[in-house]
């Protein structure tokens, strides 16, 4: 007989693999169907010709991820980290293992850098009190283990705060909040879905045990479940329900249970009876009644990532990730375990339906949505996932009533893409906020959420206000081209030898202020040596790259920066090839910046275009107000109570003190005023950037004539002597807009403000000046 032979699992049988070729020669198959959702890789051609695909043959049918989160034929993910516990900006890194006997760390903070020698047996609390009770367990060749049951390797960094208890106590408090509101949800289906959530932590001895009795992730978890039981009993719910919370109640630790590598030699019967559970039998984990008729309340499960390939759980709703899998890890396969559409308590699978996932993480994985989205648009076609065609470009700009090429150079400007349509990976969610119309057909935005940044902050836009600040809105929103004076060029090229005479050449010093630990008589003690200084290059470039890198990041011609470098190399004996590098390149271009800060103000001019955008952050593309605006365009801080009544939003959003002040002062000439949301005035700078003021104000004068105060602020400066150079740029570069927005034939006052000053000090001035 010549069989059908079908392969599941296909990238575990590779074509040049013996099992395949015994498949093919020994069965003799008339026909071979492989299915499955990962496919091995093949490499064809040679060198630059080089290139590797999936090895389909004969492809019947490709649902890719981005395909099945759009047909609701997986759930959709909706990511969610707590932001750290300690503001400090502090983290330690693995440098050097010397000889399994010891290794080096970098404590990393803000203010310093400071290296540790430790061995074995020693805690990692000398570096930071946020490691307290980790101690290094086990030194390999190229990695450590630690007592948290955690291997850290040469070069891995890792934030102190993800070891704090705490934050893990909130994790799962938050974990156990989330399942909780979708498990009541699916109870009271007229078919219920039971409801799993599965924990991955480091530390096995934290649920298990190690011993001493000291169980403190299940004592917690424990803790926090019941609080939230009993919580959920206080609320309306029905009477089976209720029953069912109250049998939970009963018995806590009959709700969770773990599987762990070790506890297949365990000869513990209960720990035997999890695991069966949890690897197999499924029908018993998914139905909320036993066989005896009493409720089935096993819906928590931990284990340490280790849970066997293939194993998943239709009805996994949350997953947690206590620990951290590594930023190299496919975020598909991570979140594959709790992906598949779930099956009700007659085993009936619900595919007509949109569910969620809820996955929690800790804050080093705040991009991990972003990360999740980029890996599943990467499956599209290559043009597809990271270009605009031209044909999506045409349909945007008719939905927007506007010209392709206007269209065109408004993303360009804002670097959303470049040139050749490519987008910018660095601004993906500002482009979509601002082009929602471009969202398609990649993945669609609500299939995989971050919590972080979708939770409902809006603020309302006071339309009355609007009406009486419209006329300004528009006139601030009109687009300008920055121009340099003619003289400008030959000043460049006069000045381009003092630049590269100002060590742009050479070889960069980097310090590290060390500290060696080592056990005293009595305590661990610290003490200091000397540093290690080395001597950093950067890659070296060819000449070609070298000019063009800079070329792109200053605007100097090509031919320019070559005579320069000819003329100075000739002049400079020393000189040498490995000069041309990164770093060379990099002090180049930062102190070619600031000779602009330096040279060209009052130096360059601003022209209006003809181009008028047809939306923008307050209003439609019919000209009509928007009702919202998002907060976080207008600040990250909230403060309870109602503006004043002249204010144009209803909410008071803000980022520093001084604009809080800002917007509580109540000022009798005052109109209407309002802080301009983030990136929605593009004022070109001399820095090859754009700035955007923070406030906008219309003051009545005593002759009742209107005028605009956009007004700058500044944070923790005192005086002008303390504006950074960039800062002073950006408010030169905003006093000639103004400027040339006023000869333009609308009037606006431009004011810079500091900490010293306030707002109606600032308006008094300028109506007496008027």
């Amino acid at each position: 007989t010549k069989p059908f032979v079908i392969i599941d699992e296909p990238h575990r049988f590779q074509r040049d693999q013996k099992a395949y070729e015994k498949i093919t020669s020994e069965l003799n198959p008339q026909c071979v169907i492989r299915f499955g959702a990962t496919f091995p890789e093949i490499t064809i051609g040679k060198g630059k010709n080089k290139t590797t695909k999936k090895d389909y043959i004969n492809l019947l049918y490709d649902l890719n991820a981005c395909d099945s989160f759009n047909q609701n034929l997986i759930k959709g993910v909706a990511k969610e980290h707590f932001e750290p516990l300690s503001s400090r900006d502090e983290k330690i890194k693995i440098t050097t293992i010397e000889s399994k006997t010891s290794v080096t760390f970098n404590h990393i903070s803000a203010n310093s850098r400071k290296a540790f020698t430790l061995v074995s047996g020693d805690s990692l609390s000398v570096m930071s009190e946020e490691l307290k009770g980790l101690t290094i367990t086990g030194i390999g060749s190229n990695f450590i283990e630690l007592s948290n049951g955690q291997e850290k390797r040469v070069g891995e960094e890792f934030t102190v705060d993800i070891f704090s208890d705490s934050y893990q106590e909130q994790m799962i408090r938050l974990a156990i909040q989330r399942h909780f509101e979708t498990e009541r949800e699916n109870f009271n289906r007229p078919c219920k879905i039971k409801t799993l959530a599965l924990f991955f932590i480091d530390n096995i001895a934290s649920y298990r045990g190690d011993g001493s009795g000291d169980r403190w992730l299940h004592t917690i978890f424990e803790q926090l479940l019941k609080e939230r039981i009993e919580y959920e009993l206080s609320k309306p719910c029905s009477d089976e329900y209720k029953a069912y919370l109250e049998a939970s109640k009963a018995d806590i630790s009959a709700c969770h249970a773990g599987y762990f590598s070790k506890d297949n030699s365990d000869s513990d019967e209960s720990i035997a009876e999890e695991v069966d559970e949890i690897l197999h039998n499924k029908k018993k984990l998914l139905s909320i009644r036993n066989e005896d008729g009493l409720f089935n309340t096993r819906r928590f499960l931990f284990s340490k990532w280790t849970l066997k390939e293939g194993w998943d759980n239709p009805n996994v709703f949350t997953i947690v990730k206590l620990r951290s899998s590594g930023s190299d890890n496919s975020k598909i396969q991570e979140v594959g375990r709790g992906l598949r559409l779930p099956v009700d308590e007659f085993g009936n699978r619900i595919s007509n339906e949109e569910f969620m996932l809820n996955y929690i993480v800790d804050f080093t994985e705040a991009d991990f949505a972003n990360r999740l989205v980029a890996e599943i648009n990467a499956e599209l076609p290559a043009e597809q996932a990271t270009h605009i065609s031209t044909e999506e470009m045409e349909r945007v700009a008719k939905l927007r009533g506007i010209d392709t090429n206007q269209l065109m150079i408004e993303l360009m400007t804002k670097t959303y893409i470049d040139f050749s349509r490519k987008i910018n990976i660095d601004k993906i969610d500002d482009f979509y906020q601002d082009y929602p119309e471009f969202n398609k057909p990649r993945l669609a935005g609500t299939k995989v959420i971050d919590k972080n940044k979708n939770i409902k902050n809006t603020v309302k836009i006071r339309e009355a206000r609007f009406n009486e600040l419209k006329e300004l809105w528009y006139a601030i929103n009109k687009k300008y081209v920055l121009f340099f004076n003619n003289d400008v060029d030959q000043s460049i090229e006069n000045d381009i030898q003092t630049i590269l005479k100002d060590g742009v050449f050479g070889l960069q010093e980097i310090t590290t202020d060390r500290q060696k630990v080592q056990a005293g008589k009595v305590v661990v003690e610290a003490t200091g040596e000397a540093g290690v200084t080395y001597l950093i290059s950067g890659r070296k470039l060819p000449y070609n790259v070298f000019l063009k890198r800079i070329n792109k990041a200053t605007s100097i011609p090509i031919n320019t920066l070559h005579n320069a470098i000819g003329q100075y190399a000739k002049a400079e004996k020393e000189f040498n090839s490995s000069y041309i590098n990164e770093s060379s390149a990099a002090r180049f271009i930062s102190k070619f910046l600031d000779w602009k800060y330096d040279n060209l103000k009052g130096r360059f001019n601003y022209k209006q275009t003809d181009y008028k955008p047809s939306s923008t952050k307050l209003t439609n593309a019919d000209g009509s107000v928007k009702d919202e605006v998002v907060q976080g365009e207008l600040g990250t801080n909230l403060l309870k109570g109602t503006p004043s009544a002249k204010y144009l939003y209803d909410v008071i959003a803000y980022d520093s003190p001084l604009e809080c002040k800002n917007i509580m002062e109540d000022i009798d000439e005052v109109i209407v005023y309002g802080k301009i949301p983030r990136r929605s005035i593009s004022i070109p700078t001399i820095g090859n950037d754009s700035y955007s003021p923070d406030f906008m104000y219309v003051v009545k004068k005593a002759n009742g004539q209107k005028e605009l105060n956009i007004i700058i602020e500044t944070k923790a400066v005192e005086g002008k002597s303390s504006l950074r150079g960039e800062e002073e740029m950006k408010i030169s570069c905003a006093e000639a807009f103004f400027n040339q927005l006023t000869l333009d034939g609308y009037k606006v006052s431009f004011k810079t403000q500091l900490n010293n000053n306030g707002v109606k000090s600032i308006i008094e001035e300028i109506c007496k000046s008027n």
